[in-house]
């Protein structure tokens, strides 16, 4: 079978001579690129599944979704028992130790440690404690909590546990070396603040800019502004007014509405703190007016639940008033059934005694009636020598230790990157007690990719999918968000399940969801997948009739629902096809845990077998995957799957059925590729087939990197979204050792004669640039002149795939798009309408960005000849 179009775009850039079209017809390189294909094995293995007898299963939706959202919440009461059973440690212990553990910013001789992804020591605690902590009277945990802490490595996907104290003190388990020591305080993180409260927080932070205030006093109020910004936690929202004679706000959204704490507020936040200055007089009861706007704009749309602080920080000397800012507070205040509690801070020596008064009574709202709503008295700070450290300390806790309710259930943060594995983490917390009262915080890192395996490893086909949200609508898990294992993905914060489930009637699905409801819905939908590396190659989309199946996750803390959705009348097609052990199909790739049979080699930089196929299983391989992320494979283990595979025993170690029969069709590549591929292609550099089920062949024989997931790859991505096509990467650098090197990839679909097969699996291989560059010569004369023509080939999102450049050029650091080298000749291609641009959903900004296509139209499929000018 011959495919009719191939994912690349020859370009003859005509510097003199007139040439004729038919020359550089994309025939030739897709024939080209066809023996390529076929030379992997393309044919020999679509030809191996055509064979296959298939059967067809119906899902059973409603089922499945039960049955994930059991084992996720299974696990949430795992961390839960984990988090009791240090609570109940610490609290017991009372902090009984007098000796200081290992300090976690000193240097010492950890070792490394696959499930932390650093150096550690688990036999051992360590702690830190920024440096305007007095360290008299510390006391720390005795040898019963660090042994608690290390029967919880039993949960699996718990990562780092750590207890933050009220006095700011931070203990860490396993021990490893931590930064910022001397300014790391537990009590900022939203980790511990969220334990303080059993509902939201709206904080509004009223920052005086005046004259008095400039110099030191100004630029030290601004750290603990955004200290008090970063104690906010995932429900939190926050406000921001600064003033003099004048009141001033962030533009746009920020003018008349809190809103969530996220990278992109914070960044704004901080550019509008950056460009105040201290000048100009005072005006109290405008900048009053204008906080309590905020309590009244989000109160008036939502129910009221949720506490209301006003942070009022002043350098006194006020002036200018229009008002009484007493009379303002009550007034306003009893609007809003005196919800709004007010700390005030005073900072410096020019606060008179008349300042230092009006400061307590703001607080203390002295003018206020009860009879609107019981009066919550706030607390008054004033800092005469400009402590810096000291106002950051008693803003960045503005909550009440005393007034902290205990509660029994775990809170949990926001997912985000993880400091040393950079995977996806959430927190959850306990607060615990010493001597009946609040004292801080027992947490512990749970790893996303581990409590959620069940929905990353789905196998229903292509176009279903899960998500799982909150009853916030936050999203922890969505295909459109970064995948929980991309260690190389950027954190996103823009996270409500509205900005990926966009249908008209999806709706109905959330709102259930927040309810923590069970049900099911039919609904016509818009399923977006992406082609690639979104910033590349952008995404794809199809509408397609889905059955939302959706229900609750059970567990203490949890207020987080799954949803399944599929498209209507889905099956699972799966070969029906008996296979009978081998001694010989499978050499597993750990050579160091089992004999290699010769001949070794040297191919390029790694050790290899060039008799031989490896094979690597990840954890799509298994039928429970979450049994298998993350572990550390044993000889034991390895023995175990060979036996099993050559019939020596009965006891499956977990394999999939599927995963068994595609070590056992796959095999045949290994003659194919010793034999004929080595004949007709010996400038291949690698060749390998990767299948949906989790088994990764590879040639010459080769270990894999552990963690290596052919699903994370953008290259993947690109080959399903086009599956029909070959398709050619740009250049990058071969990890290992073979210089400079173009991939082709091509899917191998399910055997039948639906031409909407799905996919089994996707071959590929490695080329050399130099050997592409020499058969484009070959096959292209004309690209042999280079004095008068450049010859260039594009992917069909407009990357270079061959250019000059590339061979000049010493190293590639990543993708480069024509439209950035060779300027002329994209305004061409784009006055023609051979590029243009595409839509694409950026999620993580909220908003739309574009990628570009390159089509070649119908009328100049052999080629066509263009004559950029300095006008194009």
């Amino acid at each position: 079978m011959r495919v009719r179009y191939l994912l690349v775009c020859l370009l003859v850039v005509k510097h003199v001579v007139q040439q004729n079209a038919q020359e550089i017809s994309g025939d030739i390189l897709a024939n080209e690129l066809n023996k390529v294909a076929d030379s992997v094995g393309w044919s020999f293995l679509q030809n191996e599944y055509n064979k296959m007898r298939y059967q067809e299963t119906r899902l059973d939706g409603e089922k499945q979704v039960r049955e994930i959202a059991g084992k996720i919440g299974g696990r949430m009461i795992k961390v839960d028992n984990a988090l009791k059973k240090l609570k109940e440690a610490v609290e017991e212990d009372q902090l009984s130790s007098i000796e200081a553990p290992q300090d976690c910013c000193v240097d010492r001789n950890y070792q490394e440690n696959i499930r932390f992804r650093t150096q550690v020591s688990e036999e051992e605690i360590c702690y830190s404690k920024p440096s305007y902590v007095i360290p008299e009277n510390l006391k720390f945990p005795s040898s019963k909590v660090l042994a608690v802490m290390k029967s919880n490595l039993d949960v699996k996907h718990l990562q780092f546990q750590y207890i933050g104290l009220n006095s700011g003190l931070y203990i860490n388990y396993p021990a490893t070396k931590l930064t910022d020591c001397d300014t790391y305080d537990p009590r900022f993180r939203p980790f511990y603040v969220s334990t303080t409260t059993t509902i939201p927080r709206d904080v509004v932070v009223v920052l005086e800019t005046s004259s008095a205030m400039r110099g030191d006093k100004l630029f030290e109020a601004k750290h603990a502004v955004i200290t008090v910004m970063e104690t906010l936690g995932i429900e939190d929202r926050f406000g921001l007014i600064v003033f003099n004679d004048d009141v001033k706000t962030l533009k746009e959204c920020y003018e008349n509405q809190l809103v969530p704490v996220t990278s992109a507020t914070t960044k704004s936040f901080r550019d509008f703190l950056t460009s105040q200055v201290g000048e100009g007089g005072t005006d109290f009861t405008a900048a009053l007016r204008k906080a309590f706007m905020f309590f009244k704009a989000n109160m008036s749309a939502e129910k009221n639940n949720r506490d209301n602080i006003l942070l009022f920080v002043s350098a006194g000397e006020h002036q200018n008033e229009k008002g009484n800012p007493l009379e303002v507070i009550r007034e306003e205040n009893e609007a809003l059934q005196n919800r709004v509690v007010i700390n005030t801070f005073g900072i410096g020596t020019g606060l008179s005694s008349d300042d230092k008064e009006l400061l307590r009574n703001m607080a203390e709202q002295t003018l206020n009636n009860n009879s609107y709503g019981y009066v919550k008295r706030g607390i008054t700070t004033f800092f005469p020598n400009n402590e810096d450290i000291s106002l950051r300390e008693a803003m960045g806790t503005y909550y009440d230790y005393f007034s902290v309710p205990i509660s029994l259930s775990p809170t949990y943060t926001q997912l985000y990157k993880d400091f040393f594995s950079n995977e996806s983490i959430i927190t959850g917390c306990l607060p615990i007690a010493l001597n009946g009262a609040f004292s801080g915080v027992v947490c512990a890192d749970i790893l996303i990719s581990e409590l959620v395996a069940e929905i990353l490893y789905l196998q229903q086909e292509e176009f279903s999918y899960g998500f799982i949200m909150d009853g916030e609508e936050r999203t922890l898990v969505h295909p459109l968000l970064p995948d929980p294992r991309d260690v190389e993905a950027k954190e996103q914060d823009i996270n409500n399940i509205y900005n990926f489930e966009t249908s008209g009637d999806v709706s109905e699905v959330i709102d259930s969801m927040k309810k923590g409801l069970e049900n099911q819905k039919t609904l016509e939908t818009t399923i977006i997948y992406a082609r690639g590396e979104k910033y590349y190659d952008g995404d794809s989309q199809r509408n397609i009739k889905a059955i939302y199946y959706w229900t609750p996750i059970v567990a203490p803390g949890s207020n987080f629902s799954l949803c399944i959705v599929m498209e209507e009348n889905n099956v699972v097609r799966n070969i029906d096809v008996p296979t009978q052990p081998s001694n010989d199909d499978f050499l597993y790739h750990r050579w160091d845990l089992n004999k290699w049979p010769g001949p070794f080699c040297r191919h390029f930089s790694r050790y290899a077998n060039q008799g031989k196929t490896t094979v690597k299983l990840t954890p799509d391989a298994f039928i429970e995957a979450y049994s298998y992320t993350g572990v550390k494979e044993t000889e034991v283990r390895v023995k175990q799957y060979k036996d099993y595979l050559s019939g020596a025993i009965f006891t499956n170690p977990g394999l999939k059925a599927s995963a068994v029969k595609s070590i056992r069709i796959t095999y045949p590549l290994e003659k194919f590729w010793t034999t004929t591929s080595s004949e007709e292609a010996p400038y291949l550099v690698w060749r390998y087939v990767m299948t949906e089920d989790g088994v990764i062949r590879s040639y010459p024989g080769i270990r894999v990197k552990d963690d290596y997931d052919h699903k994370l790859r953008p290259w993947y991505h690109q080959a399903i979204a086009q599956k029909t096509l070959n398709v050619v990467t740009a250049p990058y650098e071969e990890l290992w050792g073979s210089g400079k090197v173009i991939s082709l990839t091509r899917t191998i679909l399910k055997g039948g004669s639906n031409s909407g097969r799905n996919i089994e699996a996707t071959i590929g291989t490695g080329i050399s640039i130099y050997y592409f560059k020499q058969m484009l010569e070959n096959r292209y004369p004309i690209c042999t002149n280079r004095t008068n023509y450049n010859c260039i080939v594009l992917d069909n999102s407009g990357f270079l795939v061959m250019h000059p450049l590339y061979i000049e050029t010493t190293s590639i650091k990543a993708p480069v798009h024509i439209t950035y080298v060779e300027g002329r000749i994209s305004r061409s291609l784009i006055k023609e309408n051979i590029m243009y641009r595409q839509p694409c959903r950026d999620t993580g900004n909220k908003k739309e960005q574009f990628t570009y296509r390159v089509k070649l139209p119908e009328a100049h499929m052999n080629g066509i000849v263009s004559h950029p000018t300095s006008q194009d």
